[in-house]
């Protein structure tokens, strides 16, 4: 969809034209709701905080005239809801607990006020990531990312391989790095 087009359908919308949003429902909801997903790694959630969205835009669409950018409009929008389901999840408490114990992530330089907040997103999705990981796997991340104990030792401990200890990790890191991928999809 075009810029003028998609400015159109904006201002069709804003003006209560149903089938001018359809279409763009039609044409966006698939990337928000796959957005979310590879967040969240539930396609039901994504899916009911994806039509959320929606059902707001419509219920706001006179607003939607002021909208530059539609598409970045909706995935920021996309990104803010998904903070706001974590937060009242309880994932959320885990975060806040792991945040002041373990900050993986914080800024030390006071030079620029954004990359602390880029920083701190960044845990965010980090913890996200690891809280929604099988609890094996998160136990040995922990074990090693946060605690600092060497793969032999966490193979000691839980009486497996150090191969298997690696293979968790290995897993581990990919699906960060998969959620920290989306992070910078939404963002370019």
């Amino acid at each position: 969809m075009d810029f003028t087009t998609e400015k159109g359908y904006i201002e069709a919308v804003s003006r209560g034209d149903e089938q001018a949003f359809e279409s763009l429902f039609l044409h966006y909801f698939p990337r928000i709701k796959g957005f979310i997903s590879g967040i969240l790694q539930n396609e039901e959630e994504a899916e009911d905080i994806s039509q959320d969205i929606f059902v707001s835009m419509w219920q706001s669409r006179e607003r939607l005239t002021n909208i530059e950018n539609l598409n970045a409009y909706l995935f920021r929008v996309a990104k803010n809801a998904v903070y706001r389901h974590i937060e009242r999840s309880l994932l959320f408490r885990d975060f806040q607990e792991q945040q002041i114990d373990h900050a993986l992530f914080i800024s030390t330089d006071n030079d620029s006020i954004e990359e602390e907040l880029y920083a701190k997103e960044l845990d965010f999705l980090i913890s996200v990531a690891v809280e929604k990981m099988p609890p094996q796997r998160k136990q040995i991340y922990k074990m090693s990312r946060v605690e600092g104990i060497s793969n032999d030792e966490i193979a000691e401990r839980l009486s497996i391989s150090k191969r298997t200890v690696e293979n968790h990790l290995t897993q581990a890191l990919a699906d960060i790095r998969k959620i920290i991928g989306f992070f910078i999809i939404a963002f370019l």
